[in-house]
């Protein structure tokens, strides 16, 4: 395995500016998922360090050498496609087989590597299967057992998961993460879902508009996110930013809505002016209802079984919450909020920025 060092990376079309001076290290070994928007730079990073994209400025190194100017074939990386890109005339085995042919093993080395392949991915039973014949589950695992198969340096994944079931995505997720787990290989992957990158990585690179806004593992994202963009787009529902106005009262600052209600009190050491505009951070599992504190009215209630997701409107903004068992609440009715200040985070309302 080995690590890969971005540093410096830019990449235009024309004008358009897509990625803008990225630096990033993936250590050897590591699952290092790339999450953000449409549009924000993530699968044309991976393209980039796969060789399939040009680079406009920077430099890329895979095992502490530099890869500019080498071709994909030469970077000792495989890559699986949101599409399976399988062979559909040839069988499993063929499929795993081809690339090895391609590098001039011998029958038994293909062989060798095939079985190992197929039995780490479950596909003993189905090495004379055509694609056509087999499951979107099954022809994923197909898809990585060519890249296993191979044994490279680097795995890169963009959006493997994104044309099947919400089952079987579940299913498959569990099955990736137990094979880094059995590889120790260091694997890029790529996705729009942060739910899918908070459960299988180590570290999580978000990115926006072409730039990185924060690296960090699962929970030091959720936990502490760097700004309002990071902390609602990790997490699912997704964190409530709550418009406000910071006031003195006679126990300290507070934070105003637009509907001049107390939301939250502020902790004294607080480094905001009265008067400064800030967003307010709560997830959906820290706010309950409770029988005083900021008011608000019932727009949607969704029962889900062991939980009940609450939409409301709060002065004009729309907040969700996620309440533990089957809560009695039904459509335009008004109830009181609880929240839990010591989760609560603080976010300037003109940067974005974490205070």
């Amino acid at each position: 395995m080995a690590n890969v060092n971005v540093r410096k990376l830019v990449k235009s079309f024309g004008v358009a500016s897509v990625l803008k001076s990225i630096d990033v290290d993936v250590r050897d070994g590591e699952f290092l998922s790339l999450v953000g928007p449409s549009g924000c730079g993530k699968s044309t990073l991976l393209r980039m360090i796969a060789g399939l994209e040009q680079i406009s400025g920077g430099d890329i190194a895979i095992d502490g050498k530099v890869v500019n100017g080498l071709a994909a074939k030469d970077r000792d990386i495989a890559m699986v496609f949101q599409n399976y890109a399988l062979y559909p005339h040839m069988t499993v085995r063929e499929n795993m087989s081809f690339a090895l042919e391609m590098q001039g093993l011998s029958k038994a080395e293909i062989a060798k590597n095939v079985a190992s392949a197929a039995a780490v991915l479950g596909l003993d039973a189905l090495l004379d299967r055509y694609p056509r014949q087999m499951s979107g589950g099954q022809q994923q695992r197909v898809a990585m057992g060519r890249a296993i198969v191979r044994n490279p340096k680097v795995f890169l994944f963009d959006e493997p998961l994104s044309n099947l079931d919400a089952k079987l995505r579940v299913q498959m997720r569990a099955e990736i993460k137990d094979l880094h787990a059995r590889l120790k290989a260091t694997m890029i992957y790529v996705t729009h879902d942060q739910l899918e990158a908070m459960t299988m990585a180590d570290r999580i690179v978000v990115m926006r508009a072409g730039v990185i806004e924060q690296i960090g593992t699962p929970l030091e994202l959720y936990d502490f996110p760097a700004n309002s963009f990071v902390g609602s787009f990790i997490g699912s529902p997704a964190m409530n930013l709550v418009k406000c106005t910071v006031a003195n009262s006679e126990t300290g600052p507070v934070c105003v809505t637009a509907g001049n209600q107390i939301l939250a009190r502020l902790p004294v050491t607080t480094k905001v002016t009265a008067g400064s505009k800030v967003e307010v951070g709560i997830r959906p599992e820290d706010l309950e209802v409770a029988e005083r504190g900021p008011n608000a009215a019932v727009v949607v209630v969704e029962p889900t079984g062991p939980e009940t997701q609450v939409t409301a409107n709060l002065d004009g903004q729309i907040i969700t919450l996620v309440l533990k068992g089957r809560a009695p609440l039904s459509r335009d009715e008004k109830i009181s909020l609880k929240i839990d200040t010591e989760k609560m985070h603080l976010f300037d309302g003109e940067t974005g920025r974490r205070i």
